[in-house]
């Protein structure tokens, strides 16, 4: 660089500490850091969405998300669903949403259910009726 340019720079050297002292970065620039965090957070939540979005999409593309789909679809308690997937287990494991289709996988297993068998006859009728 010029040798001017330093000198010019070296005789201001107190002027520019000063300016910088009595300036605090986060004072000033207070709405322009909020705005940048704001916009990152966004930006963030957007992405976090999208991620979930798209693995709820490739789960329900198997047999157990079609599963689930319906059990959303028929608004099933967590207990439902888990007598559910005994039920599927039992009889067709590899297609559990069949439970859906055929009373005959929850006819078949409420005789083995024992203390639970009433609970199966009642859902199946939820299902089925």
């Amino acid at each position: 660089m010029n040798i001017d340019f330093w000198c010019l720079l070296a005789g201001h050297t107190d002027e520019i500490s000063r300016a910088f002292r009595n300036r605090s970065l986060l004072q000033e620039n207070w709405l322009l850091i909020s705005a940048s965090i704001v916009i990152g957070m966004v930006w963030l939540v957007l992405y976090l969405w999208e991620n979930l979005q798209l693995q709820r999409r490739a789960n329900s593309d198997t047999p157990q998300g079609l599963f689930y789909d319906l059990c959303k679809t028929h608004r099933l308690s967590r207990a439902d669903i888990n007598y559910l997937l005994k039920a599927s287990e039992a009889h067709c494991h590899e297609q559990p949403a069949m439970v859906f289709i055929d009373p005959v996988i929850l006819n078949s297993y409420i005789s083995q259910a024992g203390s639970d068998a009433r609970y199966y006859e009642l859902l199946e009728e939820r299902l089925f009726q």
